[in-house]
């Protein structure tokens, strides 16, 4: 008996070999095919749409067009104009004095070799959202597109409800994830962070340099006075996407893979 691969592979043989003796080739006619729902001008005018507003929907877009198509095949239009639909980049607003800041940040380091990297542990707060949120926006945008200012959208410090989670990350290893309930305080970042968590990571990694942002828990007195104990390393303002903990928080989000550890 055929198992169907066999038998579709046997189907497709036999469907080129009647096309060879009918025609005398067995490639594909150009024009063959389905025929196209939409004309030149609508496919145009969908690729339009997208590139003057990425963040916009499929569903709006087929409105625009009046057209009665699937989302599938606005999809296929807008990738054969190579654009795909993509989470946005999320950035900070940024003064002159931010950016400024950030470049001799980067500067500074520009002779760091992969042997100095390797030796930052990389820490850092995430807000996860738990059930509908802002995460579900998304853009058309084409490759190498992420970073442009339309394909951005300006993350702000106000939350909306949800849990935030603590981690931290070095070359080969990794801290547990800690779920924060409440307001993290000064006094909170030490005695449920660092003393637990953070300073048992950092021992046991040789030469560890520990990094962390410039909210008002990792600035305060109280946690400044237990990291003397550790080598740190300074952080630019408003500077998360210089940190490689960021690509964590987004694959965690969207996997939705914190709602497990809060329920």
């Amino acid at each position: 008996m055929l198992i169907h691969a066999e038998v579709v592979l046997q189907s497709g043989r036999g469907n080129c070999w009647e096309q060879w003796t009918r025609i005398g080739t067995h490639a594909r006619k150009t024009g063959s095919g389905a025929t196209r729902k939409t004309t030149r001008r609508e496919d145009r005018r969908i690729v339009r749409q997208a590139l003057v507003d990425p963040t916009v929907t499929r569903s709006t877009i087929r409105a625009d067009v009046g057209v009665a198509i699937v989302p599938q095949t606005i999809s296929r239009h807008l990738v054969e104009a190579n654009l795909k639909s993509k989470r946005p980049f999320r950035a900070l607003p940024l003064t002159p004095e931010h950016r400024q800041l950030r470049l001799q940040w980067c500067q500074a380091r520009s002779t760091w070799n992969v042997t100095d990297w390797q030796k930052v542990v990389f820490s850092d707060e995430s807000w996860f959202v738990l059930g509908t949120g802002d995460n579900r926006v998304r853009v058309w945008r084409r490759s190498g597109e992420r970073y442009n200012s339309p394909h951005t959208v300006l993350s702000h410090t106000a939350h909306t409800a949800g849990v935030m989670v603590w981690g931290a990350i070095a070359y080969d290893s990794r801290s547990t994830l800690i779920v924060m309930r409440g307001t993290l305080t000064d006094q909170r970042y030490v005695d449920d962070i660092l003393r637990p968590h953070a300073g048992t990571f950092l021992n046991g990694l040789s030469g560890a340099i520990f990094q962390q942002d410039n909210v008002r828990p990792h600035t305060a007195r109280v946690a400044q006075d237990f990291l003397r104990h550790f080598q740190t390393l300074s952080w630019p303002a408003r500077s998360p996407d210089l940190s490689p903990v960021e690509h964590v928080w987004d694959q965690l989000k969207t996997a939705d893979a914190i709602v497990s550890l809060c329920t």
